[in-house]
């Protein structure tokens, strides 16, 4: 089983400006992030490039921990419902 990198997206907007284009294959992302992390993983990026690529991949990680922390909290909150549920609807007579 082989794992591909799937391309972000890269929708436009109407009037066809994007909010960053690649300066080595001329890509266009929606946002400066999403172009900092192409042209550090897919280019020969310069130093000021290499440090957004960094910025932009710590950031990605510090909201990819927040959303696990979300969905831990959700799985347990119904974990808990689930349970207070199930001992309630036993306890109920006849």
């Amino acid at each position: 089983m082989s794992l591909q990198s799937h391309p972000p997206e890269t929708t436009l907007s109407d009037d066809g400006t994007t909010a960053a284009v690649c300066p080595y294959c001329d890509r266009p992302f929606v946002t400066e992030r999403q172009r900092a992390l192409h042209v550090g993983e897919r280019h020969n990026a310069t130093e000021a490039e290499r440090r957004a690529y960094e910025a932009a991949r710590d950031a990605e990680s510090d909201e990819l921990f927040r959303l696990h922390l979300k969905v831990i909290f959700a799985v347990g909150l119904l974990y808990a419902a689930s349970i207070v549920g199930g001992v309630v609807a036993f306890s109920l007579p006849g």
